[in-house]
């Protein structure tokens, strides 16, 4: 399994939104990856900000700012999931 697919599935079934490490360490428990490298949630990170460009499936959530984010201020979640808390607060 790629490191993209365990993301989506570790998404799945965890219903909120997630950080890069969390993601990581829900996928490395559950033995969706074996990483080989010493910084897998940097490895998943590269993958996530890669596929979300072109991937309607996957949404950043973080706060609009100029230059780099926050270590850990960003966080993963599916866009059914937006959808869906979305339309539940109206």
């Amino acid at each position: 399994m790629t490191y993209y697919e365990a993301a989506l599935e570790v998404l799945r079934s965890a219903r909120h939104p997630l950080t890069t490490r969390e993601i990581t360490d829900r996928a490395i428990k559950r033995g969706l990856i074996t990483p080989s490298g010493k910084t897998p949630h940097l490895t998943m990170g590269a993958k996530l900000y890669g596929r979300s460009r072109k991937d309607p499936e996957i949404v950043k959530l973080g706060a609009p700012r100029n230059g780099r984010a926050k270590l850990g201020s960003v966080r993963w979640t599916l866009r059914d999931a937006t959808t869906a808390s979305s339309s539940t607060k109206g």
